[in-house]
């Protein structure tokens, strides 16, 4: 146990971002690394690179989830729509709280599905709630 102890200190000693993510600076170290060992692994999805990254991408959600907890009630496979309803819920809005998408009528679309965000109103809702805009577009929309 004292070897695996040592290892995983030194390990911590190159890489502080497996461990806990306390402020931006790290925060934006651990993406830059994620970045940089998803590239270098490339589509080998055997390649060791790949672990670190997810095991450093866990900690990167962790401290989202601190500093934003709207996350911590939302999962991205969720989808804009829970998302938008949930801010909506946190901050006590209704549908024409919500200008950045347009007008109560298109608000009311877009909460329903029937209609998908474009990417000003992204940008709008991302820049108000001080989310990244990803998290407004839903995964079968960002490919």
């Amino acid at each position: 146990m004292s070897e695996l102890t040592q290892r995983f200190t030194h390990l911590l000693e190159a890489a502080p971002c497996l461990g806990p993510i306390h402020d931006e600076s790290a925060y934006q170290s651990a993406l830059d690394t994620i970045e940089a060992l998803l590239q270098s692994a490339g589509d080998a999805p055997e390649d060791p690179r790949h672990l670190l990254a997810e095991l450093i991408l866990r900690q990167t959600e962790a401290y989202e989830y601190r500093t934003h907890p709207v996350l911590s009630q939302w999962d991205q496979q969720d989808g804009t729509v829970t998302l938008l309803k949930t801010l909506m819920r946190q901050h006590n809005l209704n549908q024409s709280d919500l200008p950045e998408i347009g007008s109560q009528g298109v608000v009311f679309e877009v909460l329903n599905g029937k209609r998908s965000l474009n990417l000003k109103q992204v940008k709008k809702l991302a820049e108000r709630f001080g989310l990244e805009p990803e998290m407004f577009i839903d995964a079968g929309e960002r490919h």
